[in-house]
């Protein structure tokens, strides 16, 4: 396997990426996040050239873009609504509940979720392998930034959430919704549009969570 130039790109940004929450645990500022949208923007823009075809780092971005954009209505209810969270950056700039430098890091999050499942069915041609190892790579990485942002640019629901499992400071069934999502990766992406897939892996989002939320929510009582 040869790892190649958007391969290392796309490295570059997981690491900022995860060197920028935990740089935010401590410092707590919104302008992190944005510089790092800046770097991560700046490096898979110079991995993409040449700009006359889509790329599997092009064709990520697009689906990650779309993604988080379908997102924003279910989370707008399950923040203000359900009221499950609360983001704490009162001067950042809102589309609809969710702070701007969030909705740009989800979208890059998204990128690098899809292009890993690109890059790995191109190399083996075996979709649902690659995204068993896609809803693994949500699930750790969801339950990670958690512990760097919570507290810091978001805030879980204690009293609504209170007989809710956690693995650290996350409600289980986020993680767990977020891996369900990108476990059917072969759905969103072989059979329509980009644009399309990445409709339907936003309303996924939501909805996988919203069905783990339920699950959740019923079997704790019980208890």
């Amino acid at each position: 396997m040869t790892i190649t130039q958007t391969d290392k790109a796309v490295i570059i940004a997981s690491i900022t990426t995860f060197l920028t929450f935990l740089m935010n645990a401590k410092l707590g500022s919104i302008w992190l996040l944005y510089l790092n949208v800046l770097v991560v923007v700046g490096v898979f823009g110079y991995a993409s050239r040449p700009w006359d075809q889509l790329s599997h780092l092009s064709r990520s971005a697009i689906f990650g873009a779309v993604a988080s954009m379908t997102y924003i209505p279910l989370d707008w209810l399950f923040s203000r609504r359900v009221m499950l969270l609360s983001y704490l950056s009162p001067r950042d700039i809102r589309i609809a509940a969710v702070p701007l430098s969030l909705l740009l890091t989800w979208m890059i999050a998204i990128t690098i979720i899809i292009y890993i499942y690109h890059r790995l069915n191109a190399i083996w041609e075996r979709p649902y392998i690659s995204a068993v190892i896609v809803g693994s790579i949500a699930f750790v990485g969801s339950t990670i930034f958690d512990q760097f942002g919570s507290a810091r640019l978001w805030n879980w629901n204690a009293i609504r959430l209170s007989y809710f499992p956690y693995i650290g400071s996350v409600p289980v069934f986020v993680p767990i919704g977020l891996a369900l999502t990108f476990l059917i990766s072969p759905y969103y992406l072989r059979r329509y549009h980009i644009v399309v897939g990445g409709i339907r892996c936003g309303l996924f989002i939501g909805i996988m969570q919203f069905l783990c939320f339920m699950v959740f929510h019923f079997i704790g009582p019980l208890h």
